[in-house]
């Protein structure tokens, strides 16, 4: 039987700024509290182009913060999702060098690890999507020469996140062939992929890690929970049918108008009453 662990997506609790669903917030500190009110595991954060030099994350004496504010309000350090990497691909050309890219994934790591963290999500999506056999072989060539030996020294693991179709994202985690590399599924993403779940979750089972809960229109964008094309039902029996034991990141929709808050509560008695009729 499932028991799930609920992570927060960064932000999710806070006011909504500008049009962006999700970026790193400023007053990061104040939803500490408002996660554990909601009675969430933990945290999932975010190290975007927007924080991209102002994360506490850079900070040795904001890092020690984030460790102190994270015991007090019993909210774990769980996942840090790399959205930097969607505006600045790694393995595509832009004005940043592939040398420098992959400097930066490796003092993320190398940080990400010492403040606490245990997953990275790693978004291979938008800019940063594999597109075809060539971007794959490239992207595992990649990691394989420069990251896999940092994942060694580090006891951090890496969740893929990609939109790409069962076969392939199994054929590419495959080629990693690294325990410390995993899929994160997102069923949001997935739906709107038209992917079927038992097509997409009986494939990747063995590497599945970590799932973001979410809604999307199918071939279109996030709405709230139970409004989409995610068959929650299927999604969550075919997760206890594979034993899945890990975190499961709340990343549903949300607006400038939403109480998050009560928002929230709700989205998470959605889940559990799925699951509580497994």
């Amino acid at each position: 039987m499932l028991k799930p662990k609920f992570l927060l997506v960064q932000g999710r609790a806070l006011p909504q700024i500008g049009e962006s669903l999700q970026s790193f917030p400023s007053n990061w500190m104040d939803e500490f509290p408002l996660i554990q009110q909601l009675g969430f595991d933990g945290i999932e954060w975010i190290y975007d182009k927007k924080s991209e030099f102002t994360n506490p994350i850079l900070d040795s004496n904001e890092s020690q913060k984030i460790q102190t504010i994270s015991k007090k309000h019993n909210v774990s350090l769980e996942n840090i999702v790399f959205d930097w990497f969607i505006v600045n691909p790694l393995f595509k050309k832009d004005e940043i060098s592939l040398k420098n890219k992959i400097k930066k994934l490796v003092d993320l790591i190398e940080t990400s690890q010492k403040i606490g963290f245990r997953r990275i999500i790693f978004p291979l999506l938008e800019e940063n999507a594999i597109n075809n056999s060539d971007d794959m072989d490239l992207f595992v060539k990649i990691f394989s020469d420069d990251i896999l030996s940092v994942l060694n020294m580090n006891k951090i693991e890496i969740h893929f996140e990609t939109s790409l179709s069962p076969t392939s994202e199994s054929e590419f985690i495959s080629k990693l062939d690294h325990k410390q590399t995993k899929i994160c599924f997102d069923m949001g993403n997935s739906a709107s992929l038209g992917y079927a779940p038992e097509q997409v979750l009986n494939s990747i089972a063995p590497y599945l890690g970590s799932v973001h809960i979410k809604d999307r229109l199918l071939d279109g964008g996030s709405v709230p929970l139970g409004e989409g094309a995610v068959d929650f039902s299927k999604v969550f029996s075919i997760l206890n049918e594979i034993d899945f034991s890990g975190f499961f990141s709340l990343q549903a929709f949300r607006d400038k108008n939403s109480d998050n808050i009560e928002l929230l509560k709700n989205y998470l008695m959605f889940i559990n009453n799925i699951i509580g009729r497994l």
